[in-house]
């Protein structure tokens, strides 16, 4: 008889696998793909960065607004110091970038390999390439049984540890939910989040690769719904970059209810409109023989510039001296207030989580252990929790993870 039947080779699985092994438990982890840990073999293209100290601010969010509260049971001030000590205790030690964790060899591999080879040490089972169809509680047994297309699994236990939808071509393509709703959990929306937005604008393509410094606000219609401050990076569709990528989640549950979505980007936040307003103004004056485009290329990378003046209908060739206040109050506003109608998201092969899933109601949060179902445990991305760019995902994933493992 098994003791822990895990379903899910990735972050959460893995960890939740040794956790419990190490305990005595005879687990196994059944994965779909050819071998354990592909989504975490690309994780910050390939270097994997699997924790962050910077627990401050809100990087954690849930569709349901009552799960943040059970988000903070569970990441809590020392949840990267201890899986900072898990991991250098199995043979991983970290460089920290700016409070990033990233294994010392910036290779992912070196992560993956360890967390396979500890949780087979301690005698646990890994199968590969086996989908689970169908999972059932088979009460008069008081066990768990686990059809896949070849075999047949009865467990004392049981672990769902899928992912979300996020990157299905590394295994998270969306089949936790509906083993999840076989036992009578609710999932909530499920939409990309961390992931590039496509705009409605003209000529947008011309912007393909300029990278620029800024903060932008997502509005729902009148809502403000987030904000963040960073790079961005202007793609042939529309934008991206981790200040974009930790907006997204709003975008694509506003989108998905037929809401109204734009940006408004300050492509110059070290000025205050005022400041800029009179930094031109002054220049006018001292150098007004100039071309206001030329002026303006020594703000923002070239091509964004000319798209700034396009979009306030100047003539290329003005020269600042020619320009009207109104102009030069124009042209100020929309470096600082750029508005950019949002009407898609990426789709989830290209996103990197799940914003939605399982709703953390449903789980004891102290165990990981469905209320709904007892025995089951559920983990990671399949629940509703998503975390910003930066490691916060797979914190959770870890955290969740451990727990689980801890009390099968």
């Amino acid at each position: 008889m098994i003791d822990g039947i895990i379903i899910g080779g990735g972050a959460s699985g893995l960890i939740c696998g040794i956790e419990a092994a190490r305990r005595g438990k005879h687990c196994i982890i059944i994965e779909q793909k050819e071998k354990a840990g592909k989504k975490l073999y690309a994780t910050g293209n390939g270097k994997c960065n699997f924790a962050n100290r910077q627990l401050g601010g809100n990087r954690y969010h849930s569709v349901e607004a009552s799960g943040m509260e059970q988000i903070a049971q569970v990441i809590t001030d020392e949840t990267c110091a201890s899986v900072e000590a898990f991991f250098k205790e199995i043979g991983v030690p970290n460089v920290e970038r700016q409070g990033y964790l990233y294994p010392r060899s910036e290779q992912a591999a070196a992560l993956v390999h360890a967390l396979e080879q500890v949780f087979l040490q301690y005698h646990g089972k890994l199968v590969c390439n086996e989908r689970v169809d169908r999972i059932q509680f088979m009460k008069e047994r008081n066990v768990f049984q686990v059809k896949t297309g070849n075999h047949e699994y009865i467990g004392k236990k049981l672990v769902l540890a899928t992912g979300g939808m996020a990157a299905p071509h590394l295994g998270s393509d969306g089949s936790g939910y509906a083993l999840a709703k076989q036992l009578g959990h609710k999932v909530t929306a499920c939409v990309p989040a961390l992931c590039g937005l496509k705009c409605k604008e003209r000529g947008w393509n011309r912007l393909q690769g300029v990278r620029a410094k800024g903060t932008v606000r997502l509005w729902q219609n009148n809502r403000q719904m987030g904000e963040d401050s960073g790079e961005i990076q202007f793609t042939q569709y529309g934008v991206s970059g981790i200040v974009i990528f930790n907006l997204a989640r709003y975008a694509s549950l506003g989108l998905r209810n037929n809401q109204t979505i734009w940006l408004e980007v300050d492509l110059l936040p070290d000025y205050t409109s005022k400041e800029l307003l009179q930094e031109l103004l002054d220049l006018q004056k001292s150098c007004g023989y100039r071309r206001c485009i030329d002026i303006l290329a020594g703000f923002l990378p070239e091509k964004l510039a000319i798209y700034v003046m396009e979009k306030c209908k100047i003539a290329m060739d003005n020269q600042l001296a020619d320009m009207s206040d109104k102009e030069i109050s124009h042209i100020v506003a929309n470096g600082k207030q750029m508005r950019i109608q949002i009407i898609d998201t990426n789709t989830f092969e290209q996103a990197q989580v799940t914003a939605g899933g399982v709703s953390l109601q449903e789980i004891h949060m102290e165990t990981m252990e469905s209320k709904i179902q007892p025995g089951c445990y559920l983990t990671g991305e399949l629940l509703d929790a998503d975390g910003d760019c930066g490691g916060y995902n797979l914190m959770w994933a870890w955290e969740t993870g451990r727990r689980a493992g801890r009390n099968l």
